[in-house]
């Protein structure tokens, strides 16, 4: 199920309108009009905001039931949201997990030329980084560490961590997994 059938489904669930839920949920009506018919996409806020009036989490909103077949994560594919924004340019997150049953969450993470992830961040379990495109300066806890294409980390969670693109005009790409799944 996409994100705006889903959205659609709790709604009609509880027997709201989109007035309601935009009440509920602090977002316009033609904000929740374009994500139910998927003309646009959420960004981590929005979804927490709808995920809350719903009073269920996030993953309830993105990720589909378990499959009890294989199912690839095909070029393109997985769940795409706006995780930082600067002007025209956002960090982008790549969710490839598309079973709520997952014991891990991979992601893949696209930072725009000079950009950061924002502040640092922790959270339970294991985390393995690795950096598919550009250069990436690592912070973590009171280190940093600039890694680069083929580079790869495999740390703790609990400490705060971020990173940022270190190019002045190369996109950098980078692919994380967290155990268990952060959202």
């Amino acid at each position: 199920m996409r994100l705006g059938e889903t959205i659609k489904h709790h709604r009609k669930e509880k027997e709201w309108t989109l007035k309601d839920l935009s009440a509920k949920c602090g977002l316009s009506v033609g904000q929740l009009s374009k994500l139910e018919n998927d003309k646009s996409s959420a960004s981590i806020g929005a979804l927490r905001k709808i995920a809350e009036a719903f009073d269920i989490p996030v993953s309830a909103l993105t990720l589909t039931e378990t499959q009890q077949r294989l199912h690839p994560v095909l070029d393109g594919e997985g769940f795409v949201m706006r995780w930082r924004n600067d002007g025209e340019n956002a960090v982008t997150v790549r969710y490839l997990t598309l079973s709520r049953q997952a014991k891990m969450q991979p992601i893949i993470i696209t930072i725009p030329p000079q950009m950061d992830t924002g502040a640092s961040q922790s959270h339970p379990g294991d985390e393995f980084f690795y950096v598919l495109e550009g250069t990436v300066r690592f912070f973590y806890h009171n280190e940093s560490f600039d890694l680069r294409k083929g580079d790869f980390l495999y740390y703790d969670g609990l400490y705060p961590h971020h990173w940022q693109n270190l190019s002045k005009t190369e996109e950098a790409k980078v692919m994380t997994c967290n155990d268990p799944p952060v959202m």
